[in-house]
């Protein structure tokens, strides 16, 4: 039986070294690049709370309510890596429920989920920086450094499982072939440093997933980066833009 993509694409980014597969432009000239070791620890630290702390595996759904950013793209990767479900806040049914929830709006989340994780989104933050968090609310980027680079035991999800929640739904098993797809909309060469303006997070995760898998490189850039930037953005970092 293969290996679920992405345990295949952690093993892949970790054994990258330090070439930029990540490279995200924010508010107010905010720039962070990440190499493929970088990247997959990021992933392996997230997978890791998710099973210790979530419980998370396959049948778990992972709400994460979080914008177009790089540390969307770590908690969907680290949900997959743990075999859990991932459910976007952006296309969220009315009557979708989930176990846990990765948020920057911890004052949204519901009552009835077992883990709230607070991301704070600022390139640097290391702990939470908005107002005081909710009882029981986890500080994401403080519990996160606290987890090993090595992952756990992760029960591997079925290739029937469901990782993106949608309609329809992407199977695990499909993961491969969906982000492959996009890739390929995006009409990058294997290995190509690609800029990525996406406008919704479900069309960043195909996309980049897709380019990962194809040995390429990401450069993001948030909703706030003003369109004229982009061409200097692409010139400075030597990316196609698509």
């Amino acid at each position: 039986m293969p290996e679920p993509l992405p345990l295949r694409l952690l093993t892949a980014l970790a054994a990258d070294g330090a070439a930029p597969r990540l490279t995200w432009y924010g508010p107010d000239g905010e720039r962070t690049e990440l190499s493929g070791r970088v990247l997959a620890n990021w992933v392996t630290k997230a997978a890791n709370l998710l099973l210790e702390e979530g419980d998370a595996g396959p049948g778990t759904r992972v709400l994460v309510d979080l914008p177009v950013h790089w540390r969307a793209l770590v908690w969907a990767l680290g949900s997959w890596t743990a075999g859990a479900e991932v459910v976007l806040a952006e296309d969220r049914r009315a009557d979708d429920d989930a176990q846990v929830v990765v948020t920057s709006r911890p004052e949204r989340a519901g009552a009835d989920v077992d883990l709230v994780l607070a991301v704070a989104l600022p390139a640097l933050a290391m702990r939470w920086d908005g107002p005081d968090l909710p009882a029981g609310v986890v500080d994401a980027a403080a519990e996160l450094m606290t987890y090993g680079d090595q992952l756990g035991f992760a029960p591997p999800p079925a290739d029937a499982d469901v990782a993106l929640d949608g309609d329809p739904p992407v199977l695990h098993g499909e993961l491969g072939q969906w982000s492959a797809g996009a890739a390929g909309q995006v009409g990058a060469a294997e290995g190509a440093r690609v800029l990525l303006r996406p406008g919704t997070l479900r069309e960043l995760l195909s996309r980049a997933v897709g380019l990962w898998q194809a040995g390429g490189s990401v450069v993001l850039l948030g909703p706030d980066v003003p369109e004229a930037q982009v061409e200097q953005v692409a010139q400075v970092e030597r990316a196609d833009v698509r």
